[in-house]
Formats: structure tokens, C-alpha cells, sequence
């Protein structure tokens, strides 16, 4: 289960590259995102596709250049046949590969049809 987990990871990084329309369809609707003191339910795809647009601006106005981010460490547990855990460490990059910041998240995930999908994602606030 590890190595799909990561391959899930991976390739959600990846989906960042290619806008909020990717990066959503990594995600179970309905959802939740928790982040910087502020919970939001995505209760439909365009909900979340929006949520992303949004992040995906801020990071490039920061500077960032680079997927989500690299992994710096993934942590996952089952919980049970369809569910996992996982703590990802990311490093977010400007254009050069400098190091921007990093932050930690934790996926509630569900495999359904075969395919991890984020239920729930909350950032590690500092």
C-alpha cells in the first residue's frame, strides 16, 4: 500500500503543474481543506477546482515555480481496507530550485473505484 500511496503523491505534486482543474480530480466531493485557521467544505468539483485557483495564485506570487512542492518525507498508516492516513512533508521551489518554504500536510485518504481520492486535508499550522 506504501508505494501506491507515494505514486498517489507524486503524481498529485505533478497535478499542480497543470492547474486547479488536476489538482481537484485528486480530491473526493464532498471535501474538506483545513488550512491557516480557516476549514472550507468543497461541495462539488467546481468548489474545489476554485479553492485550488486560489492556492495556485498565492503560491505564484510568492515566487513558486515547482508542482505543490517536492516530498521531503511521507508518513502513512492504514486504517483500514479503503483508508489511509498520510503525513507528507513538501518543499515548494522557485523557477531555480531555491527553496521557498515548507510546510506539512495530513490526507484522510479513500480509495474508491480503485483510486485514492483526499476526503480530508489539513495543514500543520505553525
Amino acid at each position: 500500500m506504501a508505494d501506491d500511496v507515494k505514486e498517489f503523491f507524486e503524481a498529485y505534486s505533478a497535478s499542480f503543474r497543470n492547474g486547479p482543474s488536476a489538482v481537484a480530480e485528486f480530491y473526493y466531493e464532498p471535501c474538506i481543506t483545513a488550512r491557516m485557521g480557516a476549514t472550507r467544505l468543497n461541495l462539488t468539483r467546481r468548489d474545489t477546482e476554485e479553492f485550488f485557483g486560489k492556492v495556485l495564485e498565492t503560491y505564484r506570487s510568492k515566487g513558486w515555480a515547482d508542482g505543490a512542492g517536492a516530498m521531503l518525507s511521507l508518513e502513512s498508516h492504514s486504517i483500514g481496507t479503503s483508508s489511509v492516513i498520510a503525513t507528507v512533508r513538501w518543499v515548494y521551489n522557485d523557477a531555480a530550485g531555491k527553496s521557498l518554504w515548507e510546510w506539512t500536510f495530513s490526507y484522510n485518504l479513500y480509495k474508491s473505484d480503485g483510486q485514492w481520492k483526499i476526503l480530508l486535508q489539513t495543514m500543520h499550522d505553525a
